[in-house]
Parts: structure tokens; C-alpha cells; sequence
């Protein structure tokens, strides 16, 4: 078994650091979605912050969206770890 080189760990470190970048973007445009929506059928702060915590916090969308959340988490804390040299 060899060692890992120093080029090999940089790029996994940067592919994995794209690909949490991309990833975050991915779910921040998805929620902007769902909340340019939100903001269409609501006319008020009451009822659009309502709208929101009860689908998204009561709801199961909470759940899918942490679910969501994993792979960037992830990715992130590979990009952390293989960034360094030992």
C-alpha cells in the first residue's frame, strides 16, 4: 500500500471543496425557489413566515432538507482534512 502524494491529496481536497461549493449553491437556489413562491401566494409577513414554518419547520421538508445537507457537510470535512499535508 503506498502513500498518498501530496498532488493527489491536493486534488481530492479541491475536488471535494467544489463540489461542496456547488453543492451549497444548488440548495441555496432551491430554497430560493420555494421562498420567491412562498412570497407569491403570501402578502404578509405573518402569513409568509407561517407558510414557511409550517411546511418547512414542522413538516417533513426539515427532514429532507438536513438529509440534503449531508453530502456538503461531508464533502466540506474531506476538503478539511485532506488539505493538510502529513
Amino acid at each position: 500500500m503506498s502513500a498518498m502524494t501530496p498532488s493527489t491529496r491536493k486534488t481530492i481536497s479541491v475536488v471535494c471543496l467544489v463540489f461542496a461549493i456547488l453543492w451549497f449553491v444548488l440548495l441555496g437556489l432551491g430554497e430560493a425557489h420555494y421562498v420567491r413562491n412562498v412570497l407569491r401566494q403570501q402578502t404578509t409577513l405573518p402569513g409568509i413566515l407561517g407558510t414557511i414554518y409550517e411546511e418547512q419547520i414542522e413538516g417533513i421538508n426539515f427532514v429532507t432538507l438536513v438529509v440534503w445537507v449531508i453530502p456538503g457537510v461531508f464533502a466540506w470535512a474531506v476538503y478539511r482534512r485532506f488539505r493538510r499535508e502529513y
